[in-house]
């Protein structure tokens, strides 16, 4: 009875690192999916502008030193959309990981689930052949002696 109540704390503990892990895990999915949102109205943003700048340089007759600032800033631009996709990237392993670790930890707590069990069953078991000892030890007390 000590071991089940012993194998039910470590129980607990597997299910609270459980959960820890599941709540990890969709922290790692929000911040990824941030991370791909931002990169994606980052990419957007560039091709409005590019759109933006070209027909009002087409309109105005833009100059060079105007042409060389627009292509300094859409590299700036394109700069943070590759810092961007590259953080959205490493928060994708991070998904990963913690994906792995929930895996591993609610394989934990079916291990300790099924070692309740079979510690429940072998007690069940056990108590069932002392019932049946005992029933047999009295039934033959209860015996007339024969001679």
């Amino acid at each position: 009875m000590a071991e089940i109540r012993t194998l039910q704390l470590l129980l607990d503990k597997a299910e609270q690192e459980r959960d820890a892990a599941l709540q990890a895990l969709q922290q790692a999915q929000a911040r990824a999916a941030q991370a791909h949102a931002q990169a994606r109205s980052l990419g957007d943003y560039q091709q409005q502008y590019d759109q933006r700048w070209l027909q009002e340089f087409q309109a105005q007759g833009g100059s060079a030193q105007i042409l060389q600032l627009q292509r300094q800033f859409g590299e700036r631009l394109a700069d943070a959309i590759g810092q961007q996709g590259a953080q959205a990237s490493q928060l994708d392993a991070r998904v990963l990981l913690a994906r792995q670790q929930l895996q591993d930890r609610e394989l934990r707590v079916a291990s300790v689930r099924k070692l309740i069990e079979r510690r429940e069953a072998e007690q069940l078991l056990r108590q069932h052949k002392a019932e049946q000892k005992s029933n047999d030890e009295f039934a033959a007390r209860r015996r007339p002696p024969t001679l």
